[in-house]
């Protein structure tokens, strides 16, 4: 015998017939309720359901420190760059160009960048039509050119008139040259470091040889058939001022180089014109290869402390700032003993007086 009665769940019958029903219990949960309440999204189930959601929306909050601040525009193109939904292909599309674009331009301001070589001023070593990759992290971290090397350097005045190379006069062909996506050839030069700062630079000795602080180079890179002396200004002697560079091309029969401009600047050119150091030749493919420093640059006694007179003079030098340095903690100890046997002095008379 059963009997449904609202807030009971069950009963028993007592011998005499009347049912005596149980009262729920609130502690237990109805199936059925819960049933109900899983599919009308209410309940502990819909309560807990909500702050996950609310997690899951993104939080844009303003930066509160300083650091925050400095962090923040690189979060927002993170973001910008990554979405957590993606977006369609054709939405993405220009943003990739630009940003492809931006970071050719930032690895050919301070990484590396291509160059078109125009002339055969530097042939054999690289010949006309070739690329070569040069590097611009040397000089944005702070090194100097090295004898022997091949650099791409600015125009420091009046070099190319009637020039060896012309600027593209395409708009298109230069901007994408500026980004560096396209190889430059914008009236940069490219030749090879001869002298440095303080070097003594003479061509030539009895033997033909151009000479570096008295010490003949055999230079193994000169175009076939040219020596030394090849071409205009063949001869010449000259001390680079501090700062500077003198520059030659390894075609020295047709190279307009430091010999050529001698009236500016004695022919040498400023540090600080050099874009960077040529290292590779990228194309064409036949002519794949490494730009190292000849050996005969790598000589011992080449340094200019090695010419007459200039270790002795280094040394002396090197030597006066430690004299005076030991002089001065001489003078300081003599001092300290002075008044050191001073005090015990007074000290001696003050106990024969007592």
């Amino acid at each position: 015998m059963t009997d449904e009665q609202d807030g009971v769940v069950g009963g028993h019958a007592d011998p005499a017939g009347r049912f005596e029903a149980y009262p729920a219990d609130p502690a237990v949960p109805d199936p059925e309720l819960s049933e109900d309440s899983g599919r009308n999204g209410a309940g502990e189930s819909g309560e807990q359901a909500a702050p996950e959601a609310q997690e899951e929306a993104p939080e844009t909050t303003r930066p509160r420190t300083t650091a925050g601040w400095f962090a923040f525009p690189f979060l927002v193109i993170w973001r910008f760059l990554f979405p957590k939904k993606p977006r369609p292909f054709l939405v993405e599309l220009p943003f990739l160009i630009v940003f492809a674009l931006f970071l050719a331009f930032l690895i050919k301001t301070f990484l590396v960048q291509a160059f078109y070589i125009p002339s055969g001023s530097m042939q054999n070593t690289l010949a006309i039509g070739d690329r070569v990759l040069v590097n611009r992290a040397a000089v944005w971290l702070g090194s100097n050119p090295q004898r022997g090397e091949v650099v791409v350097f600015q125009d420091p005045g009046g070099w190319l008139e009637g020039s060896e190379t012309t600027p593209s006069s395409n708009w298109l062909t230069g901007a994408l040259s500026f980004i560096g996506v396209l190889p430059q050839d914008n009236g940069d030069l490219i030749k090879r470091v001869i002298g440095v700062g303080g070097d003594h630079v003479v061509c030539c000795n009895s033997q033909g040889q151009l000479t570096v602080n008295g010490v003949a180079l055999n230079e193994t890179y000169l175009y076939p058939r040219d020596s030394a002396g090849s071409g205009p200004n063949g001869t010449f002697d000259i001390t680079v001022p501090q700062g500077r560079l003198w520059v030659m091309g390894d075609h020295r029969g047709v190279s307009l180089d430091s010999r050529s401009h001698q009236q500016l600047n004695g022919g040498t050119i400023p540090v600080s014109a050099v874009v960077g150091r040529a290292d590779l030749i990228i194309w064409p493919p036949s002519h794949w290869g490494t730009l190292p420093v000849p050996n005969t640059f790598k000589q011992v006694g080449l340094s200019a402390l090695s010419a007459p007179g200039g270790i002795p003079t280094a040394a002396v030098i090197g030597a006066f700032p430690v004299t005076l340095l030991r002089r001065r903690l001489r003078s300081r100890d003599i001092r300290k003993a002075k008044r050191r046997a001073a005090r015990a002095s007074d000290s001696d008379e003050s106990e024969a007086a007592a």
